[in-house]
Parts: structure tokens; C-alpha cells; sequence
């Protein structure tokens, strides 16, 4: 609730600007008032991965594609508040399966990375249905949609999950160091775009 209540509020005063200390009056859902005291913020492009996500889906961030392919992201959009890259959102497809990255920025800080792999399962489906014995049936593939979320800065998180379960915490330096890796490169290739 007080995070809804704070995304809300932050919507309310993206117009401006202003820097001194206010009180604003909020109508939820259950018919209530409530009053909400704003902290001083000087700053308004320092959001929180949660402000980022409602600016995003309310359509306050501005889009950029990068027109070619992006060596390690596929196809990338960046989403700029006020010139400031906020959110990169990629994607490299394949014939059976893709790969999507989504990271969150803070100036030149990652806030955090969703990874996430969608493949089919060839092993899994030559050990049913060996190509010598059996003719290939895309219908009796099976898929392994696995996603990753990192997330960086005061408390530094690393979570591995399937089949909407977290199945691991124990960090994958490699995979860490890769994604981090291609997120800057993906900041760079947007920063090379020519407006």
C-alpha cells in the first residue's frame, strides 16, 4: 500500500518541479482521505526501480530504438525521462526460443536486470524421440523458461527462478559479470544513436 500510495503521488507531481515541502490530499479506493507529506526532492530523475515501472506503464517515458542489431541484446529500445536513460528493454529471438534482458538505470548506476530464457529442450526431446526412429514433431517439444533477477546498490539480491519458483539464490558470477557487461554495452550502442 505505501508503495502505491508513493508511485501514485509521483505521477501527481512529475509536472513539477518544485523543491519545497508539500502536502497533498489523495482519494483511494476505499473512500478515504489520506494526507501525504512529500520529502524535499531536488531531483526528479532519481527513481526507484518501482517509479520506473509505473512510469513505464503509464507512457511518461520517451522511446528510442537503436536501428541495428545489438551485439549481445538482439533487438533494444531504450526509455528516456527528461534525456535520462531509465529503463533498457531487449530482445534476441531465435526459431524455437529468445532471450530478453530489462534493465533498470539510475544515471550511470544499474539499478537492477531481469534476464530472462525461453529455449526448446533438444536434449530432453532427441532422448524421446530420437531423429533416426522418429520424424520431428515441433507440438511434443518442451521449453525451459527460466528468469533471472539481479538486483544491485545498498542490498545486492540474485534470484533464479522457474515455473514461477525460486529454485536458487547462490549467485552465478559469470552470468553476473555477462549481463552487466552487455547492459553497458547496450547503454553505449543507444548513447550512439543520432538524434
Amino acid at each position: 500500500m505505501k508503495n502505491s500510495i508513493k508511485i501514485l503521488f509521483l505521477i501527481l507531481t512529475l509536472g513539477s518541479c518544485k523543491t519545497e515541502t508539500r502536502k497533498e490530499s489523495v482519494t483511494l479506493k476505499s473512500d478515504y482521505q489520506k494526507e501525504i507529506k512529500q520529502e524535499p526532492k531536488t531531483d526528479l530523475t532519481d527513481f526507484t526501480i518501482t517509479e520506473i515501472d509505473s512510469l513505464f506503464e503509464n507512457g511518461i517515458l520517451t522511446k528510442k530504438f537503436y536501428p541495428n542489431m545489438s551485439f549481445c541484446g538482439g533487438g533494444l529500445y531504450g526509455f528516456y525521462y527528461n534525456n535520462e536513460l531509465k529503463l533498457i528493454d531487449s530482445k534476441y529471438q531465435a526459431e524455437l526460443g529468445y532471450s530478453s534482458r530489462k534493465i533498470y538505470w539510475n544515471g550511470n548506476k544499474i539499478l537492477k536486470i531481469k534476464y530472462r530464457e525461453f529455449f526448446a529442450e533438444w536434449g530432453k526431446y532427441q532422448k524421446n524421440y530420437p531423429p533416426e526412429k522418429v520424424e520431428y514433431d515441433p507440438s511434443k517439444m518442451t521449453y525451459s523458461d527460466t528468469i533471472y533477477e539481479l538486483t544491485f546498490g545498498d542490498r545486492y539480491e540474485f534470484v533464479k527462478m522457474a515455473s514461477g519458483k525460486v529454485i536458487s539464490t547462490k549467485t552465478d558470477s559469470t552470468l553476473t559479470k555477462k549481463l552487466t557487461d552487455c547492459a553497458k554495452r547496450m547503454k553505449t550502442e543507444l548513447e550512439s544513436i543520432k538524434e
